[in-house]
């Protein structure tokens, strides 16, 4: 609920992203989390928001489709869960954000945002390990989540097609009407 009230906030999904990620940490106790978006002309997928991440780390944050456990998501358009990040090689820490040494256990989650059968990002976050049925629920809630943000990425999107629509419409109207009144 109190994502959906964030998401209504405002039209500009970047003042909306880092809030959803506050209190998705504030809830599920998470350490990290990101929301990736894949660009379709270049076919990088990069951090949009973060929280628990640095600038420059959120930089670091870029990957191809397929690479990693977030471009696999992407690419796959299917949940991933890795139940303890230092025991699994597909997790490769681009960031740097999570130390080699750290001592406890650490689950990486990562669900795919789609509009439709068209998937355009991730959402991902780091929690403490936990239990596998407790990592499953956690799954739900993102996915739940990624629809959620999916949908408000869908409007967005067609409030700014029809802004261009108008926009271009105006300008084809006002060049008509110059074209035909010509005033001196």
């Amino acid at each position: 609920f109190e994502v959906s009230q964030i998401l209504d906030r405002s039209i500009d999904m970047k003042q909306v992203v880092s809030p959803v990620l506050k209190a998705v940490a504030d809830q599920m106790a998470m350490e990290r989390g990101t929301i990736t978006l894949l660009n379709r002309n270049t076919g990088e997928i990069s951090i949009e928001a973060a929280l628990g991440l640095s600038n420059s780390q959120r930089e670091k944050g870029r990957y191809q489709l397929g690479e990693g456990i977030t471009g696999k998501v992407v690419q796959s358009g299917k949940p991933m869960v890795i139940p303890d990040i230092a025991e699994d090689p597909q997790f490769l820490n681009r960031t740097g954000a999570r130390k080699a040494i750290e001592r406890r256990k650490i689950s990486f989650i990562c669900v795919p945002i789609k509009i439709g059968n068209e998937t355009i990002g991730a959402f991902s976050c780091d929690r403490p390990s936990t239990d596998r049925m407790g990592l499953d629920e956690d799954v739900r809630l993102l996915s739940i989540l990624g629809s959620m943000i999916a949908q408000a990425v869908k409007l967005r999107q067609q409030v700014q097609e029809e802004k261009q629509r108008l926009v271009e419409e105006n300008t084809r109207l006002q060049a008509k009407l110059q074209d035909r009144f010509k005033p001196s």
